[in-house]
């Protein structure tokens, strides 16, 4: 009985355990800023964010990638070639609402190598989305 007793209580705490860190890590995507959610605007047309990320130059700051999920939402995988070290790689999920300005919102998703955090920092981020799409942090 004692067994079984042990057995039970080692389940439900190992399951609070899960649930709180699941928790966590919905709490710290929600959150702004470069460790989850950063939304910028421009004034370009949705159909214009589309053309722009569907072209790509050698002065682009990132080597990317932006696919359509199934879901109907967009990948977008950044890569940062650094000579003589590794790439960086970041992946993120990309919105794109249309209004009175575009609104594009990055939420992030991983590193490459598993950080939780992007390595990139939030300015390079910023520079980039200029670069592509004119657009600027809101959040």
């Amino acid at each position: 009985m004692n067994a079984v007793v042990s057995v039970c209580l080692l389940a439900c705490a190992l399951g609070i355990i899960v649930y709180l860190l699941s928790r966590r890590e919905t709490n710290r995507r929600s959150q702004y800023g470069p460790a989850g959610l950063s939304e910028f605007r421009t004034g370009l047309a949705l159909d214009e964010c589309f053309d722009r990320l569907d072209t790509r130059s050698d002065s682009d700051l990132f080597a990317y990638e932006c696919r359509r999920e199934n879901d109907g939402s967009f990948m977008l995988h950044l890569t940062l070639h650094q000579p003589s070290q590794q790439p960086l790689d970041t992946l993120y999920t990309l919105r794109l609402d249309p209004g009175r300005q575009t609104v594009v919102t990055l939420i992030f998703i991983r590193e490459a190598f598993g950080y939780k955090e992007p390595l990139f920092p939030p300015a390079m981020l910023d520079e980039f989305m200029l670069q592509k799409l004119d657009a600027h942090r809101t959040k």
